[in-house]
């Protein structure tokens, strides 16, 4: 390959990232399940959902939970969210920011009593994010 070609081509990846970089970032919906539900983050609008999907009397419980590694000295809970006996899922708006790490933490039968709760088979948890 000639030298003016390998500018070429240099150039122009020079400018597909700058493109890349400038354009804005897609939502990140996040999601988590256990088998008797699932617990939803909707980026548009930061709405929180906790849905029961099994019909057997066990109730799902949801956590969100936030650490500004600054302020918070760990991971607080900021969110509670249920559903179970009823029609629709459990839903909340709460305001995810830029600093700091959520959580969500999805239990069967219970709320988390931590982000990384592993008392119960049942709960599971995201993986962090934020904004």
């Amino acid at each position: 390959m000639s030298v003016l070609s390998r500018a070429a081509v240099a150039g122009a990846s020079a400018v597909a990232l700058v493109a890349a970089m400038a354009s804005p970032a897609s939502a990140a919906n996040k999601s988590i399940s256990n088998g008797y539900g699932y617990m939803k983050h909707v980026d548009d609008g930061d709405i929180f959902r906790v849905c029961d999907t099994r019909a057997e009397g066990v109730g799902v419980y949801g956590t969100l939970w936030y650490d500004s590694f600054v302020t918070t000295g760990g991971y607080k809970r900021v969110l509670n969210l249920s559903d179970g006996g009823d029609s629709g899922c459990g839903r909340a708006v709460h305001d995810i920011g830029n600093g700091g790490h959520y959580v969500m933490t999805f239990c069967a039968k219970r709320y988390p009593t931590n982000p990384w709760d592993t008392a119960s088979s049942s709960c599971i948890h995201s993986a962090g994010f934020n904004e």
